[in-house]
């Protein structure tokens, strides 16, 4: 029986009987997938925990399966940073069935609450200040330069909120906050020395070749060389945090596409639509609205070379919300903006207690 030709994707599982994985995994309830998988929640009959698992039917391309692959490999060599901060579901396994026909990947379940369904049900019961300590968290968990991998898709459906209460002055800060689905992300640094046949390689040929990612957060650099020498490659994640920091204080989503026509045509007017748009903030802002402003034109920056850097948006917020930040002149927000970690017209009054800001 030829599976693959006779078995449409959606009866798969009721024609193979595929109910466990590893003879351990047992798949449970079907959850919405993205656009080239689809997932389970399950239980883990060894241990009686809670799992998830995703899975990669018949594969379009080898594209799509490196990318399945390398999103296996990042989360299992995370563990080692999710003792420190977590910022990832736990790995649990990974491999293929039917000769590669069907790759699966198990993690654990994250209980939570999606970015996406906060917004929607919270949003208008959140103050502002509130909604700054939700971007400061949701920053801290998306930085991941120091692996050099950047996660190329994300956006408020890809963010799990953890409902626990987090500590500001911890000399190591965890989020609360877990970052998931890596099956777009990239490590340009591991791509350098990787063979030709390595998932990163593959996966590193074919950017810029194919948009599978939400229109959501695409950068402008979606349209540029992607052979181009530079360090931008490690900004790309800085402009979708630009979008959801606006998104958390106006509640509103700065672009609307909904095709790729559409986000051509918008670039080339992108920087005056950002400038008229971000100017409008102060509504919704206060007092801080100079200091909010400047952060947004330093994330949404059409030239990647020029944004900023999560980790520095992230101690940004820190200031704001911990030092209570509110600098009501221009001149004194540009020069802040060039170095907040070395700016000395301020006496801060806690900043040595976010002492991972140094080491970023």
């Amino acid at each position: 029986m030829n599976i693959e030709k006779s078995v449409n994707k959606e009866d798969f599982f009721d024609v193979t009987g595929i109910r466990y994985i590893e003879n351990r995994f047992r798949l449970l309830e079907e959850v919405s997938g993205g656009k080239s998988s689809t997932s389970f929640f399950g239980i883990d009959e060894l241990t009686g925990n809670s799992v998830f698992v995703k899975l990669s039917i018949f594969p379009r391309s080898e594209l799509e399966a490196a990318r399945f692959r390398n999103e296996a490999r990042f989360l299992k060599e995370q563990e080692w940073a999710n003792r420190i901060i977590k910022k990832t579901p736990s790995y649990i396994s990974h491999g293929e069935l039917f000769q590669g026909k069907i790759l699966y990947l198990v993690t654990e379940k994250i209980e939570g609450q999606l970015l996406s369904d906060w917004l929607a049900k919270n949003f208008h019961k959140a103050n502002l200040a509130e909604r700054l300590l939700l971007a400061y968290r949701v920053f801290g968990a998306a930085e991941h330069f120091g692996q050099f991998t950047t996660h190329h898709d994300l956006h408020p459906g890809n963010i799990m909120l953890l409902d626990e209460d987090i500590d500001l002055h911890t000399e190591v800060p965890d989020y609360k906050v877990i970052i998931l689905d890596w099956g777009q992300s990239h490590s340009k640094l591991e791509a350098a020395y990787a063979g030709e046949n390595d998932d990163i390689a593959i996966i590193h040929n074919g950017m810029g070749r194919e948009i599978t990612a939400s229109f959501y957060n695409l950068p402008p650099e979606t349209f540029m060389d992607r052979n181009r020498d530079g360090s931008e490659y490690n900004k790309y994640d800085s402009w979708a945090m630009g979008l959801l920091l606006y998104k958390l204080i106006t509640g509103d989503n700065l672009f609307n596409f909904d095709n790729i026509g559409q986000f051509a045509e918008a670039m080339r007017h992108i920087e005056m639509d950002i400038e008229h748009k971000v100017k409008t903030i102060e509504k919704y802002t206060g007092k801080k609205t100079l200091i909010l402003q400047g952060l947004l034109y330093h994330l949404l920056v059409k030239e990647p070379r020029e944004r900023m850097f999560i980790q520095i948006a992230r101690n940004v917020l820190w200031h704001i919300i911990v030092e209570e930040f509110e600098p009501d002149n221009v001149a004194m927000v540009a020069r802040y903006l060039r170095d907040p970690l070395g700016f000395k017209e301020v006496k801060w009054k806690h900043f040595e207690s976010d002492p991972l800001a140094r080491f970023y």
